[in-house]
Formats: C-alpha cells, structure tokens, sequence
C-alpha cells in the first residue's frame, strides 16, 4: 500500500494553521514591513532554529540535584539581524536603477511625462524601458514626486 499525500501537502512542504494571538500579530505588523506574512513567518522561524543551533552546551539548564530547583545561566540578549531575500534585493536593484534614470532627465522631459495623458507609459519611454510596466506602476507615487522635483 503506497502513502497517499494529504491534500494540504506536496513534496516539498506541508500546510500548517495556526491560532496567532491578537497582540502578537500587531507586534508582527509593525514590523514586517512589505514583506508578505508566511514568508516573514518563515524567516523567522529560521533564524530562531539557527539561534537554537549555535548556543553551546553551557547556556543549556543542567539539573543540580532531584529536590533543587533547575539552575539556569543568564542568557546573552539575541541580535536581532535583518535577513535580506533576493527579491528584496532585486527589488531595491530596481528602484536604484529606476530613480537614478528618472534624476538624469531633464527639467522638461520631467513636465511632458507629467502632462501626458499615460504619464506611466511616457516615464517608461522616457527612461528607455529600463525596467517594467510592473515596477513602474509599483513606485508610481515616489516617481510622481521625484518628476515633481
């Protein structure tokens, strides 16, 4: 008889629900920023895995005796380290690339993309379609501003 896969996994992972309490999700809003929630769920988990691996034995609890109490070492406080993925640096390669042609227009060039009547698709032009419609639409309002300038 062969396993059959469950309909919440495929070969490479499996679904997990779970309950998150109401505070803890603020907390995790604040901080996660543009990042999509699983993938800032995932990071995190990994970087807590990793923390897990490299204590040494010291800072584990040992046990003095069976009628004392668990002796434990203070902990180091954890560095909380930002972990860039390589969308987010593709990401922020784009925008680099995209601001930098925008600021080398000129003045003018600046004021026909805006009066245009698709000043998406001018801008793209106008920069000579260095990067997509997608990452156009994407910076669209800090363009408006940088063309504003």
């Amino acid at each position: 008889m062969h396993n059959k896969k469950k309909a919440n996994e495929t070969t490479t992972s499996v679904r997990k629900d779970m309950r998150i309490d109401k505070e803890l999700l603020a907390k995790i809003e604040e901080v996660r920023g543009d990042v999509p929630f699983a993938a800032w769920v995932k990071r995190a988990i990994k970087m807590r895995l990793e923390g897990l691996e490299t204590k040494s034995a010291e800072s584990v609890p040992t046990t003095i005796s069976a009628d004392k109490k668990i002796k434990k070492k203070a902990k180091a406080p954890a560095k909380t380290t930002t972990v860039r993925t390589a969308n987010e640096l593709r990401a922020e390669k784009t925008k680099q690339l995209l601001f930098s042609a925008i600021s080398s227009l000129s003045r003018t060039k600046k004021s026909e993309i805006i009066n245009a009547r698709y000043p998406k698709n001018e801008c793209r032009k106008a920069i000579g379609e260095i990067v997509s419609k997608d990452s156009i639409a994407k910076y669209w309002n800090e363009i408006e501003i940088a063309l504003g300038d």
